[in-house]
């Protein structure tokens, strides 16, 4: 009575290594036919890398933005109704923190635009006229002097943007804290400037290019003094667009209809424009990796046709058909894993150039590492396996008799 085994797993071990040993050389043996196969593996793997790594970075960079004032935010903005300016209520506005439970801070904005003048030099600026909270709310910091306070009301002071800062800078005389700055006939001391800051799409103007003054001083110098807008910060948790609902009806008035947007929505938005792109992108990637895939099959195919007579002996010598699809397999699969590892290079180094250029930090995605091989070799599989059906296929008489 006989009796099969199965083998052991240090000899399936050594039979697949061996396999692999001889699918790499039959793979070498034609090295123009399948550096044609693996190209068209290494474009589509490539793009899939490089379009998924731009879109993690570009979410993680969109998130950056908002880092110096957080995702919490919400901003209210006035619009005319008929021909009057359109205004909101200072005193509805700070109060809101104590009468909304959803909102943490509240900050009132008059904005407008003016030459500013220093001396001899001028430069056209924003004029952002604001309650003392507002470096609080939206993390300003200066590089020197310091931050108007409550105590600066009417007082006639102001606080430069960087860029403001500079192009009002003479040789020998810089313009930061003592400088008297002129705004529509009016001297402001200038008590500080600002540290440059990223402008997001929740600014309601650049901070770098703009002058802030006390809003108790916004009549002097704004023929609307009234605030036109609103910052707010919400407290963790809350509903963005229900609490800006709440809040548009409760400041509108008969001169303004009030519109709120929050970053949370401009981060969605923001990604699913990014999605998109990277899914079109992606899409023409996994084409380009069809394309490859049909390259392995006609590689394959012609080395069946080229290889009658060593699989017709490798039959008569006792290689069941699995054993010689196997065969086939593995050389399909070895040829676009080939392919899969050296487009996750390529990939990878595109990402890396393509963050270097828009001036983003790199970052990867520990799934995309995988990925792009890991999808490479399953086409290669796909594709290679009707030309390993065939082989196994063949009549080995037949298939010794062929020249």
């Amino acid at each position: 009575m006989t009796v099969l085994t199965s083998p052991s797993p240090r000899a399936a071990l050594r039979t697949w290594s061996q396999s692999g040993a001889e699918a790499l050389a039959n793979l070498l043996a034609q090295r123009q036919r399948s550096a044609l196969a693996l190209l068209g593996i290494l474009i589509g793997a490539a793009s899939i890398v490089a379009m998924l790594t731009i879109g993690h970075m570009a979410q993680r960079e969109t998130l950056k933005l908002f880092a110096h004032m957080g995702v919490d935010m919400l901003q209210i903005h006035a619009n005319p109704v008929g021909p009057f300016p359109a205004t909101m209520d200072r005193a509805a506005i700070e109060a809101l923190p104590r009468t909304d439970p959803d909102v943490e801070a509240a900050v009132p904005l008059t904005i407008d635009r003016a030459k500013v003048a220093i001396g001899p030099a001028s430069q056209d600026a924003g004029i952002i006229a604001a309650a003392p909270n507002l470096p609080d709310l939206v993390h300003l910091s200066t590089a020197s002097g310091r931050l108007f306070a409550s105590v600066d009301e009417g007082n006639l002071v102001a606080v430069l943007g960087a860029d403001t800062a500079a192009a009002l800078s003479a040789p020998g005389a810089p313009a930061g804290p003592g400088s008297r700055i002129r705004i529509r006939g009016y001297v402001f001391t200038v008590i500080g400037v600002l540290a440059p800051v990223a402008f997001t799409a929740m600014d309601p103007t650049d901070y770098n290019t703009a002058v802030l003054v006390p809003l108790g001083d916004a009549a002097r110098i704004m023929a609307t003094p009234e605030p036109s807008t609103v910052l707010l910060r919400l407290r963790p948790g809350a509903d963005a667009k229900a609490v800006g609902g709440r809040l548009v009806a409760r400041l509108a008035n008969p001169t303004s209809a009030p519109q709120a947007v929050s970053a949370q929505e401009l981060i969605q938005s923001l990604n699913a424009q990014k999605a998109i792109h990277s899914r079109l992108l992606t899409a023409i990637g996994a084409i380009s990796l069809l394309v490859g895939g049909i390259g392995v099959m006609n590689v394959m195919m012609m080395g069946v046709m080229e290889r009658r007579r060593e699989i017709g002996l490798r039959a008569a010598l006792g290689a069941t058909p699995r054993d010689i699809q196997a065969m086939f397999l593995i050389e399909a699969g070895i040829l676009a894993l080939m392919g899969g590892l050296v487009g996750l290079a390529f990939g990878l180094l595109a990402a890396f150039v393509a963050a270097r250029a828009s001036g983003w930090t790199f970052s990867l995605s520990a799934y995309v590492l995988p990925l792009g091989p890991g999808l490479a070799a399953v086409v290669g599989m796909i594709f290679g396996f009707y030309p390993a059906l065939r082989a196994s296929r063949l009549d080995p008489i037949v298939a010794l008799r062929d020249e």
